[in-house]
């Protein structure tokens, strides 16, 4: 994607990278975001910065809510958390989201570390999945990740 069809679809270019004259790798990169609120956000906003830079260049990327981190599956959670520089939380999901990306949820740990309004359907992201360990770990095969 170059910077004119960044521009076009409102992607922000401190947050995506122009078209770079090199080969990204095409593997699935696995975002891991096991924190929640405890830090208003901070760890939460740059994974999913991590998370719409991979997607914008066509990488495919997972982003996998556990502990503490699946409050974050609920859009009414991530409205109010805004880190100084970058979008707001809620908009680094939705371009994350629009990009293709792909939002699961620890099926353990949404029943346990959310409240439990979180857990109802109009309380999710439209196109989170929830999944358990063991699919996490099926998609690994070859992949990268990283942890927040």
């Amino acid at each position: 994607m170059n910077a004119r069809d960044m521009n076009a679809q409102g992607i922000d270019h401190a947050i995506a990278p122009a078209a770079l004259p090199v080969a990204f790798p095409t593997s699935l990169l696995t975002i891991m975001l096991m924190s929640g609120r405890e830090d208003g956000g901070k760890r939460a906003t740059l994974a999913f910065v991590a998370a719409v830079s991979a997607a914008a260049m066509e990488r495919p990327v997972q982003v996998f809510m556990a502990g503490d981190g699946a409050i974050w599956g609920d859009p009414e959670q991530a409205q109010d958390v805004r880190m100084a520089g970058f979008p707001s939380l809620a908009e680094l999901v939705r371009e994350y989201l629009e990009l293709g990306g792909e939002l699961l949820i620890c099926s353990t740990c949404e029943h346990f570390c959310t409240p439990a309004g979180s857990r109802t359907p109009g309380h999710r992201w439209p196109s989170l999945k929830v999944r358990g360990m063991a699919a996490l770990l099926e998609s690994q095969d070859g992949g990268s990740s990283l942890s927040f």
